[in-house]
Protein backbone atom coordinates (compact mmCIF):
# COMPACT_ATOMS: atom_id res chain seq x y z
CA UNK A 1 0.00 0.00 0.00
CA UNK A 2 2.80 2.58 0.67
CA UNK A 3 4.33 1.71 -2.63
CA UNK A 4 1.17 2.37 -4.33
CA UNK A 5 0.95 5.82 -2.45
CA UNK A 6 4.69 6.56 -3.01
CA UNK A 7 4.13 6.07 -7.04
CA UNK A 8 0.95 7.83 -7.15
CA UNK A 9 2.80 10.92 -5.28
CA UNK A 10 5.55 10.55 -7.58
CA UNK A 11 3.34 10.64 -10.69
CA UNK A 12 1.48 13.86 -9.60
CA UNK A 13 4.75 15.97 -8.71
CA UNK A 14 6.18 14.62 -12.11
CA UNK A 15 3.48 15.62 -14.08
CA UNK A 16 3.65 19.50 -13.80
CA UNK A 17 7.73 18.77 -14.72
CA UNK A 18 6.91 17.32 -17.90
CA UNK A 19 3.95 19.64 -18.41
CA UNK A 20 6.60 22.83 -18.16
CA UNK A 21 9.09 21.02 -20.41
CA UNK A 22 6.64 20.58 -22.82
CA UNK A 23 5.69 24.44 -23.00
CA UNK A 24 9.31 25.14 -22.71
CA UNK A 25 10.14 27.88 -25.97
CA UNK A 26 12.22 27.30 -28.44
CA UNK A 27 13.41 27.84 -32.01
CA UNK A 28 14.33 25.26 -34.97
CA UNK A 29 17.13 25.88 -37.61
CA UNK A 30 15.11 26.20 -40.05
CA UNK A 31 12.85 29.43 -38.13
CA UNK A 32 16.10 31.00 -37.47
CA UNK A 33 16.89 30.91 -41.18
CA UNK A 34 13.73 32.47 -42.12
CA UNK A 35 14.11 35.19 -39.05
CA UNK A 36 17.76 35.88 -40.83
CA UNK A 37 16.36 36.18 -44.32
CA UNK A 38 13.22 38.19 -42.91
CA UNK A 39 15.97 40.78 -41.89
CA UNK A 40 17.71 40.33 -44.71
CA UNK A 41 14.82 41.49 -47.22
CA UNK A 42 13.61 44.30 -44.74
CA UNK A 43 17.14 46.31 -44.07
CA UNK A 44 17.58 49.42 -45.65
CA UNK A 45 20.39 50.53 -47.42
CA UNK A 46 22.55 52.67 -44.58
CA UNK A 47 20.67 50.81 -41.71
CA UNK A 48 22.78 49.33 -39.26
CA UNK A 49 20.90 46.73 -38.08
CA UNK A 50 17.89 44.41 -38.00
CA UNK A 51 16.66 43.04 -34.50
CA UNK A 52 14.29 40.33 -34.33
CA UNK A 53 12.66 38.36 -31.41
CA UNK A 54 13.51 34.72 -31.61
CA UNK A 55 11.98 33.66 -28.22
CA UNK A 56 11.25 35.02 -25.00
CA UNK A 57 11.00 33.36 -21.03
CA UNK A 58 10.31 35.07 -18.34
CA UNK A 59 13.39 37.87 -18.10
CA UNK A 60 15.24 35.80 -20.53
CA UNK A 61 14.86 36.75 -24.22
CA UNK A 62 17.05 35.76 -27.47
CA UNK A 63 17.25 38.15 -30.83
CA UNK A 64 18.32 37.75 -34.17
CA UNK A 65 20.72 40.62 -35.36
CA UNK A 66 21.39 41.49 -38.76
CA UNK A 67 23.96 43.46 -39.22
CA UNK A 68 25.01 44.93 -42.08
CA UNK A 69 27.17 47.81 -40.85
CA UNK A 70 28.79 49.28 -37.41
CA UNK A 71 26.16 50.11 -34.83
CA UNK A 72 26.47 52.07 -31.29
CA UNK A 73 28.31 50.32 -28.31
CA UNK A 74 26.15 49.45 -25.47
CA UNK A 75 26.74 48.81 -21.83
CA UNK A 76 23.69 46.18 -19.97
CA UNK A 77 23.98 47.74 -16.07
CA UNK A 78 22.34 44.31 -14.88
CA UNK A 79 22.22 42.49 -18.18
CA UNK A 80 25.12 40.06 -19.29
CA UNK A 81 24.97 39.27 -23.36
CA UNK A 82 25.95 36.19 -24.87
CA UNK A 83 26.44 36.45 -28.84
CA UNK A 84 26.47 33.43 -31.05
CA UNK A 85 27.01 34.22 -34.53
CA UNK A 86 25.09 32.69 -36.73
CA UNK A 87 26.40 33.78 -40.11
CA UNK A 88 29.34 36.10 -41.75
CA UNK A 89 31.91 38.34 -39.63
CA UNK A 90 32.92 41.23 -37.71
CA UNK A 91 34.81 43.12 -35.01
CA UNK A 92 34.01 42.98 -31.34
CA UNK A 93 35.35 45.65 -29.01
CA UNK A 94 34.82 45.06 -25.11
CA UNK A 95 35.60 46.60 -22.13
CA UNK A 96 36.82 50.06 -21.67
CA UNK A 97 34.61 53.29 -21.72
CA UNK A 98 32.00 54.60 -23.71
CA UNK A 99 32.58 57.37 -26.14
CA UNK A 100 30.11 59.84 -25.29
CA UNK A 101 27.90 57.82 -23.31
CA UNK A 102 24.33 58.44 -22.56
CA UNK A 103 21.51 57.09 -21.02
CA UNK A 104 19.03 55.18 -22.76
CA UNK A 105 16.98 53.90 -19.72
CA UNK A 106 17.83 53.19 -16.01
CA UNK A 107 19.37 49.87 -16.97
CA UNK A 108 21.50 50.49 -20.77
CA UNK A 109 23.40 53.12 -21.70
CA UNK A 110 24.53 53.93 -24.94
CA UNK A 111 27.79 55.47 -26.99
CA UNK A 112 29.42 56.40 -30.33
CA UNK A 113 32.68 54.13 -29.57
CA UNK A 114 34.68 52.46 -27.34
CA UNK A 115 37.97 53.96 -25.84
CA UNK A 116 40.37 51.51 -24.71
CA UNK A 117 38.49 48.07 -25.11
CA UNK A 118 39.76 45.19 -26.96
CA UNK A 119 38.56 43.88 -30.35
CA UNK A 120 38.84 40.69 -31.27
CA UNK A 121 37.00 38.98 -35.02
CA UNK A 122 33.58 37.12 -34.56
CA UNK A 123 32.98 34.46 -37.12
CA UNK A 124 30.80 31.86 -38.13
CA UNK A 125 29.93 29.40 -35.11
CA UNK A 126 31.90 31.73 -32.71
CA UNK A 127 29.88 32.61 -29.36
CA UNK A 128 31.12 35.59 -26.70
CA UNK A 129 29.74 36.54 -23.21
CA UNK A 130 29.62 39.89 -22.31
CA UNK A 131 29.41 40.55 -18.54
CA UNK A 132 26.67 42.92 -17.22
CA UNK A 133 28.52 46.19 -16.62
CA UNK A 134 30.68 45.50 -19.94
CA UNK A 135 31.31 47.89 -22.17
CA UNK A 136 30.66 46.19 -25.81
CA UNK A 137 30.58 47.44 -29.29
CA UNK A 138 30.42 45.92 -33.01
CA UNK A 139 32.08 48.57 -34.70
CA UNK A 140 32.18 46.95 -38.28
CA UNK A 141 31.19 44.04 -40.28
CA UNK A 142 32.61 42.16 -43.06
CA UNK A 143 29.77 41.96 -45.34
CA UNK A 144 26.54 40.88 -43.24
CA UNK A 145 26.76 39.43 -39.61
CA UNK A 146 24.22 37.16 -38.21
CA UNK A 147 23.43 36.66 -34.43
CA UNK A 148 21.95 35.18 -31.72
CA UNK A 149 21.79 37.84 -28.91
CA UNK A 150 20.37 36.29 -25.83
CA UNK A 151 20.22 38.51 -22.63
CA UNK A 152 20.83 37.13 -19.03
CA UNK A 153 19.42 39.14 -16.11
CA UNK A 154 22.25 39.27 -13.60
CA UNK A 155 20.12 40.75 -10.47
Amino acid sequence: MITIRMLAAALLLATPVAAQEAALPAATAAEIAALAQKAAATIKPGQPLVALPILGFGPYRAVLEYRQAGAPAAVHKDQAEIFHVVEGAGQLVTGGTLDGGRAVDAKNDSGSGISGGSSRRLAKGDMVVVPAGVAHWIPSVEGRLVLISTKVPMS
